[in-house]
């Protein structure tokens, strides 16, 4: 039952054992300036394509796929441009979503997300210290609880992983991240 599977995870909560994993929609909590994966999708369209989709090609469906298109057209740096244009990280603040999300007893907060509003919610909690790593090298180094970013992050932890080739690479070139949420899961 749905209320076993709640008891399972407070239980792993309290116990300092659970991991979460927020994403892009987590960060419409504190704007609707945030674009969806949708949204981005059509933005990275008009860059790789010189226009806006019309109806027909809104039915694309890899986002990672067109961002690969258009960093074919613009090259990386202007790609990652885009994406610190079009995600408006310091013009907005953290939502109290963020900092109650940070008072609960995670081991870890992993994030795909590229913008600061974890890191920015969490000097505002005072029940918990997290550190933030950046870098798949620091792992090891900052003790948990931490803030995981997965996939970059604003400004300037790059590249941010966006394209279908950063996803195929990631394996390789990001091991002891892939091992951190693999592990995390089998936990």
């Amino acid at each position: 039952t749905i209320r076993a599977n709640l008891e399972q995870i407070a239980e792993r909560l309290w116990s300092d054992r659970a991991v979460v994993m927020v994403g892009a929609g987590f960060s419409k909590n504190a704007s609707a300036k945030y674009p969806s994966w949708f949204e981005l999708g059509d933005i990275l369209f008009e860059k790789a394509h010189g226009r806006r989709p019309d109806t027909n090609e809104k039915s694309y469906l890899s986002l990672l796929k067109v961002a690969e298109d258009a960093e074919a057209v613009i090259k990386r740096p202007a790609l990652d441009a885009v994406l610190m244009r079009h995600i408006p990280d310091d013009t907005v603040d953290p939502s109290t979503l963020h900092e109650t999300l940070l008072e609960l007893p995670w081991a870890d907060v992993l994030t795909t997300n590229y913008d600061t509003l974890l890191e920015r919610a969490q000097r505002k909690v005072t029940s918990r210290r997290y550190s933030t790593v950046y870098h798949q090298d620091d792992l090891e180094y900052q003790k948990k609880p931490r803030i995981i970013k997965l996939h970059g992050s604003f400004p300037s932890h790059r590249p941010f992983v966006i394209t279908e080739e950063d996803y195929r690479e990631y394996p390789q070139k990001r091991a002891p991240f892939v091992n951190t949420v693999r592990q995390a899961l089998l936990e």
